[in-house]
């Protein structure tokens, strides 16, 4: 039978539209009220046309049917879309004013830098006549930088950094110069110190020469030496003449008497 059609069937939209139908009434619509439209619907319509009438008013539905699942589907998901859109709008939002505010704090406290990024402190230079240099029984061996010997005599012996000159580290010893006014402050602050485990040895020391200038860069080298080969004959005889150094360092600061390298 041919129908007269003034909208296009589709048969997954009456499909859903049935399903759709079937579920609402076994779970959700009023059944006695769908009792009394069946009554009436039997009541008026004659039995020959009924499947007719039922076809003529599915029709009709189909005409204003819109899939409710794929309505609320793309509700939902328009919905989850615009609230995620919200929320990655106010964390950015969020973002730019901490980081704005975070930038305003910064630029309002004093700048800090790290040890690494603080620039050297300008070399102080004391004039020969006014300069005494001090024996220190510590050095590398002990992980001793000019750094370190200056917190102490900083921090212990309570000298100015400005007034703390040149810093020659060795081995197993170091020597400061210092103005000579500051340099028996320091021997007596120092001398006897604890410092990582070790007490130290503080004591004057004398002007050096040319010759013991050369004699401190040749210990230099051996100390580089010894960390390659610390069994080596060379860095066992310099290990003895540390020892005796060491040794000539604390007779030096018991007696309170210059002390100089031979």
């Amino acid at each position: 039978m041919a129908f007269n059609r003034d909208f296009e069937l589709n048969e997954a939209q009456l499909e859903e539209f049935l399903t759709n139908a079937t579920e609402r009434v076994r779970t959700s619509e009023n059944v006695d009220l769908l009792s009394d439209l069946n009554k009436l619907f039997k009541k008026n319509v004659p039995l020959t046309v009924r499947k007719y009438v039922i076809a003529y008013l599915l029709k009709e539905a189909l005409k204003h049917y819109h899939p409710f699942n794929n309505r609320r589907d793309r509700f939902d998901r328009n919905e989850r879309n615009d609230r995620n859109d919200r929320n990655d709008r106010n964390q950015r939002q969020r973002q730019e004013r901490n980081f704005r505010q975070e930038r305003t704090e910064r630029a309002a406290e004093p700048a800090e830098t790290t040890e690494e990024e603080r620039p050297r402190h300008p070399r102080v230079e004391i004039p020969e006549d006014q300069a005494t240099s001090i024996f220190i029984s510590i050095g590398k061996n002990r992980r001793v930088y000019p750094r370190d010997l200056v917190g102490i005599l900083i921090a212990i012996a309570g000298i100015d950094r400005e007034r703390i000159g040149d810093i020659k580290v060795l081995a197993n010893y170091s020597f400061v110069q210092l103005y000579t006014e500051d340099a028996q402050t320091a021997i007596d602050k120092l001398n006897g110190y604890d410092y990582r485990g070790r007490k130290l040895a503080v004591s004057y020391s004398r002007q050096k020469s040319d010759s013991e200038a050369a004699e401190e860069a040749t210990e230099e080298t051996s100390y580089e030496a010894e960390s390659q080969n610390e069994y080596s004959a060379e860095a066992q005889e310099m290990a003895a003449e540390d020892a005796a150094a060491y040794a000539a360092a604390e007779k030096a600061a018991a007696d309170k008497e210059p002390f100089g390298m031979n």
